[in-house]
C-alpha cells in the first residue's frame, strides 16, 4: 500500500513544476538566439490573469490557455521591439516591464482575488499506468499540461540538435554577423523567438490560475518567472537539464508541506524561501564550475545587440 503522504507529495512536486518548466523551455529557445528576456515574471503575470479572465468569460480552459499565450507573446514582443529593434538595455527594459505588469495586473485583478477559475485544466488518468503502485497515482494522474510540459524540453532538444533550423538558431546566438552573412534573418528570428518564449511564459502563468492554484490571487506567480530564468543558466542551456531543474524546484516547493505533516520543528519561513535560496546556490555553483573549467556554456552573443554590417 503506497504511503499517501509520499504519493501526494510527489504528485504535487510534479504538478508544481509545470508552469516553471513551460516558461523555462521557451526562455531557453529564445536565449539560443542570443536574447534573454528578464521580464519573464511580468509575462507570466499577464498570462496568468489573461488566462483566468478568458476562461471566466468563455467557461473554457483551452481558450484560457490560448489567451495566456497570445497576451504573453504580445507583451514579450514589446520587450523585443525595445531591445532588439531599438537596442535598449535588456535589464533596464525587463525590470521596467515587470513593474508595469505588476501594476496593471494588480489593478485589473483586484476585483477577482480569491475567485476560483471558472474552468480548470482536467487531470488525465492514463489507462493502466495510473494503477501502478506509488508511481501511478503520482505520475500518471496529472493535469494534461503537465504531460505537455514534460515533452517540451524533449522537443526543444530535438529541434536544436536534429534540425537545420535549430543549427541556424544556435548560429544566431553564437555569431549573428556570420549568420546574417549566410542569409539567416537574425532580427526576424530573434523577434519570432521572443514571441514564442513569451507565449510559453504566458501559458506557464495561465497554468497557475487554471490548474495549480485554481484561482486568482495577488502575485500568483510568486517569483516563478525568476526561477524559470535562472533554470536556463543552471541547465547550461541544455533542454534536458531544464527538466531536472524544474522538478527539483517542484520538490523543494512541497517540502514545507511534508515538514508540517511530519511535525518537523523547523519554521515554515525556511521552507518558503528554500526553493529560491536553492536556485541562487545552484547558480553560484554553476558559475564556479564554469570559471574553474575555463569554459562557458552560454551562447557567445547572448545579450549583445546586433548591428548589421
Amino acid at each position: 500500500m503506497a504511503d499517501p503522504l509520499l504519493v501526494t507529495s510527489a504528485a504535487a512536486a510534479i504538478a508544481g513544476s509545470t508552469g516553471v518548466l513551460t516558461t523555462a523551455t521557451g526562455e531557453l529557445l529564445l536565449e539560443k538566439t542570443g536574447v534573454y528576456n528578464i521580464s519573464l515574471e511580468g509575462v507570466m503575470l499577464v498570462g496568468a490573469l489573461s488566462g483566468f479572465l478568458a476562461a471566466r468569460a468563455t467557461d473554457s480552459w483551452v481558450i484560457g490557455l490560448v489567451a495566456g499565450a497570445l497576451i504573453g507573446a504580445l507583451f514579450a514582443l514589446i520587450y523585443g521591439y525595445l531591445t532588439i529593434i531599438l537596442r535598449a538595455d535588456m535589464i533596464v527594459v525587463g525590470v521596467a516591464m515587470i513593474l508595469i505588469a505588476t501594476g496593471v495586473v494588480d489593478s485589473i485583478g483586484a476585483d477577482y482575488v480569491g475567485e476560483a477559475a471558472a474552468s480548470q485544466i482536467p487531470n488525465w488518468h492514463v489507462p493502466g499506468l495510473s494503477d501502478i503502485p506509488y508511481v501511478g497515482p503520482a505520475v500518471f494522474e496529472q493535469s494534461i499540461m503537465t504531460y505537455v510540459a514534460f515533452l517540451l524540453p524533449i522537443g526543444a532538444w530535438w529541434l536544436l540538435s536534429r534540425t537545420r533550423h535549430g543549427l541556424n538558431m544556435q548560429a544566431i546566438g553564437e555569431n549573428p554577423a556570420a549568420a546574417d552573412n549566410a542569409g539567416i534573418a537574425v532580427v526576424g528570428w530573434r523577434l519570432t523567438y521572443t514571441a514564442i518564449g513569451g507565449a510559453f511564459a504566458g501559458v506557464g502563468g495561465a497554468i497557475l490560475t487554471l490548474s495549480i492554484v485554481g484561482s486568482w490571487v495577488s502575485s500568483v506567480t510568486a517569483g516563478q518567472g525568476w526561477i524559470a530564468f535562472a533554470l536556463v543558466f543552471f541547465a547550461g542551456w541544455r533542454p534536458l537539464l531544464v527538466l531536472v531543474g524544474a522538478y527539483l524546484f517542484g520538490a523543494l516547493t512541497v517540502l514545507g508541506f511534508v515538514g508540517q505533516a511530519e511535525g518537523w520543528d523547523i519554521p515554515s519561513q525556511v521552507f518558503t524561501g528554500l526553493p529560491y535560496a536553492a536556485t541562487v546556490l545552484l547558480m553560484i555553483l554553476r558559475a564556479w564550475l564554469q570559471r574553474r573549467r575555463g569554459v562557458t556554456s552560454w551562447p557567445a552573443a547572448l545579450g549583445l545587440p546586433f548591428y548589421r554590417g
